[in-house]
């Protein structure tokens, strides 16, 4: 653990600059405290992103580190400076925005109103400073639910669980109370919470960090123990060679936030987990492909960065000592929930990851080198149809040694951003506020597709010497199909990172071999991945 906290507080040092490069500094400027750089300093954005108002949390838990204590004052003001931006913003019509005016979204009031409370809570702000916006955020996170993008909704129970002890007239306990019943039964009996149709080891870290608040909030157990299932759920995941999940998660998630991960060190049951977890994905930091390095400022102001520096203090506080030297666990596991395989012990002899229910994706290691395969993609009139998509409509059957998934592919349109589209929206959110969003999120993330025009099934074998992908699509020509690249068509925040895999996705020493046939309407494809004789 010594090695993950000295590369954490490394990474701690130089990422705190770049945070404080996104708020304004100005004590003399109107909106001081405003995290939103496109917004007061380019004034290329016609309204402050108000979820970005997290950087002043972040800011406030990097005061709390030794080698910040001369910067502590300036942090602090800083921090509490965008806690009244924050509720000045929060007053206004159509209050808490992120992607468009007058938006009334959900995660902006959610995530930006817990920071809030939690600075409340330290003392940086009182509740009377701030009452007027914790008004209007508590109405809105009791009037709302969010069952889609279940860390949303976790981090709005755990502001809603804070409102109340720094300002209680605000939450009724009866509300809050069924809301925190019906979070908790949105966690799959496998440990993961709903993202988009399916589990994200990213938002479910983010998740963990948000139990844990709401467990330091109320002493309820239950919450501890949510994230102790959280936990369990990405220890299996992160015990692969592939060390992760990334493009295998239902929303591309690059990343996963240590707080909620090392709040269990020291715990008798989690402790050695925990460090396994935090060894496994923060000991190579000084590794210039680290996830860390290609995640963006916008969401090192929104939770990244300050569970970096809530993690620094937890690793200061614990045991330096390792992991107990292991032998690695063999993994053989077929999550039927997920319909993720993870096999690190083939008879091939690499270590296979396939997302069923992405069109059947895979990554193969064999002995440390990686090769993916990410489907294919079919343009036609000016229209791409995918494989590479989330969703429940792929029909999949785990067998020994291989895996089948049966279902067709999506069809996709590039959304291209215009001034016109942009002063519709405006229009549409002015006069019709958050009821549009629904209508946005199924056009751009969901896409209930109704016609079913080209079949796909993938058939994975795990062979002696190799592993066989048979893919069958029902199409009449070979022209316009090409195969996937790493990044996913379908829109989900925060996804499309930079990835080594941009570059190249079958490592040297590794060879691929493929084969077309056509029959009539339906043409398959067979390729064998192995090592180099």
């Amino acid at each position: 653990m010594k090695i993950v906290c000295e590369n954490l507080e490394k990474f701690g040092r130089n990422l705190l600059p770049r945070i404080l490069t996104q708020v304004c500094r100005d004590v003399n400027h109107p909106d001081y405290g405003a995290f939103d750089r496109n917004w007061w300093h380019y004034k290329i954005r016609d309204f402050a992103s108000i979820i970005l108002q997290q950087g002043g949390y972040a800011l406030s838990c990097a005061s709390q580190l030794s080698e910040n204590k001369a910067k502590e004052k300036y942090l602090l003001n800083l921090a509490k400076a965008s806690c009244l931006f924050w509720s000045k913003r929060a007053k206004k019509y159509g209050a808490f925005e992120e992607y468009y005016p007058w938006e009334q979204g959900y995660p902006p009031v959610a995530f930006s109103s817990l920071a809030v409370a939690k600075m409340v809570g330290a003392g940086v702000v009182t509740a009377e400073e701030v009452y007027a916006g914790l008004s209007v955020a508590a109405k809105q996170l009791l009037m709302n639910f969010e069952d889609k993008a279940t860390n949303q909704q976790v981090a709005g129970m755990a502001a809603l669980c804070i409102i109340q002890k720094v300002a209680p007239n605000l939450v009724n306990a009866i509300e809050l109370k069924a809301i925190c019943d019906k979070t908790l039964s949105y966690q799959h009996e496998e440990g993961w919470y709903m993202e988009y149709g399916g589990p994200d080891l990213g938002y479910l870290s983010v998740t963990m960090d948000c139990l844990w608040d709401i467990f330091d909030a109320t002493c309820d157990v239950r919450f501890k123990d949510s994230a102790a299932k959280a936990l369990n759920f990405i220890d299996i995941f992160v015990a692969m060679p592939q060390c992760g999940a990334g493009m295998f998660n239902a929303r591309n998630t690059d990343y996963i936030v240590p707080y909620g991960i090392a709040r269990f060190l020291g715990d008798q049951e989690y402790d050695e987990k925990a460090r396994r977890i935090l060894n496994r994905l923060f000991c190579d930091l000084d590794n210039p492909d680290h996830f860390l390095y290609a995640v963006d400022d916008r969401y090192f102001c929104h939770y990244v960065g300050h569970s970096i520096f809530r993690a620094i203090v937890i690793l200061r506080a614990v045991s330096m000592k390792d992991c107990q030297k292991t032998v690695e666990p063999v993994i053989n596991h077929f999550f039927k929930g997920t319909g993720h395989l993870l096999n690190s012990d083939t008879i091939s002899g690499c270590a296979v990851l396939v997302a069923g229910k992405k069109g059947g994706v895979v990554s193969l290691d064999f002995n440390g080198r990686r090769c993916i395969d990410y489907g294919w993609v079919f343009s036609s009139d000016g229209k791409d149809w995918v494989s590479h998509w989330w969703g429940d409509f792929w029909k999949i059957n785990c067998v020994e040694n291989g895996i089948s998934v049966c279902g067709y592919m999506v069809p996709h349109r590039e959304n291209v951003s215009t001034p016109v589209k942009h002063l519709v929206l405006r229009g549409l959110s002015l006069v019709l506020g958050r009821r549009i969003i629904g209508m946005l999120k199924d056009k751009l993330i969901f896409k209930k597709c109704k016609n079913k025009i080209i079949p796909f099934e993938r058939h994975i074998r795990l062979l002696p010497d190799r592993v066989e992908l048979i893919d069958k699509i029902s199409i009449i020509s070979r022209e316009g199909l090409k195969r996937a690249p790493r990044s996913s068509k379908r829109h989900v925040a925060s996804a499309d990172s930079y990835h080594n895999e941009d570059f190249c996705l079958v490592d040297l020493g590794l060879k691929r071999e493929e084969s077309f046939s056509q029959n009539k309407g339906l043409l398959e494809i067979k390729t064998c991945y192995s090592c180099k004789e």
